[in-house]
């Protein structure tokens, strides 16, 4: 590398003190340069072009900057998109969320057949063998009933794109009780695990599959 960056500069004298310099190679291979050709080996101009002029390399700094500036705007304008894209989408999944979560306590107060509660929450359950919520309860006569199934479904048209789908509205049923379903069986695989329980390995097994037909995706 020094051998290099000598030669470069005995170049750079050369060609600025007689605007010439040679090249030419010894018996072992080795480059060498010269402002003069050698009488003992064949030597060859070397092509040297000229430096620009101070008013190009201005220009052409200019022109680098301007590049620099439109990569950084561009960076900066990708960014900003990225991120407005990332919270549009999060504010997709949430309204998606709050959809579900309508259509949920809908299809509760909706299941007229079973007891209606308000959770110490704020959210509407319903009493029947797959509930093990513990909590304070506040049950809903008739009327109130009525009042939150009203409530419940204004919170639809407000979160959902399609208030009225029907098919829609019997999914977060569906999923509403198998969420019941799966709670139901953790407690009652756990209270099985414990080791004062002495599960026998066949009921433990039953409600293994049990847990994993309704808790798992």
């Amino acid at each position: 590398m020094k051998k290099i960056i000598l030669s470069i500069c005995v170049m750079a004298i050369a060609v600025i003190s007689h605007g010439a310099i040679y090249k030419w190679v010894d018996e072992e291979g080795r480059v060498h340069y010269s402002d003069n050709p050698t009488a003992t080996h064949e030597s060859k101009e070397v092509d040297i072009e000229p430096a620009p002029p101070p008013e190009k390399i201005e220009e052409a700094r200019e022109q680098a900057e301007k590049l620099k500036q439109r990569a950084y705007e561009k960076a900066v304008v990708d960014q900003l998109e990225k991120e407005k894209q990332l919270e549009e989408k999060e504010e997709q999944l949430a309204q998606e969320q709050q959809c579900l979560e309508a259509r949920k306590q809908l299809a509760v107060l909706q299941e007229l057949h079973l007891p209606a509660y308000r959770d110490d929450q704020g959210e509407f359950r319903a009493q029947w063998k797959y509930d093990t919520y513990q909590g304070k309860r506040e049950y809903l006569d008739d009327g109130m009933r009525t009042s939150a199934i009203e409530q419940a479904r204004e919170k639809v048209i407000a979160n959902c794109m399609n208030p009225d789908d029907t098919k829609e509205q019997e999914l977060a049923r569906l999923n509403w009780l198998r969420s019941e379903h799966c709670a139901k069986h953790r407690v009652e695989l756990e209270a099985l695990e414990r080791p004062s329980a002495k599960a026998v390995t066949q009921d433990l097994e039953k409600k293994r599959r049990l847990v994993k037909m309704y808790c798992e995706d």
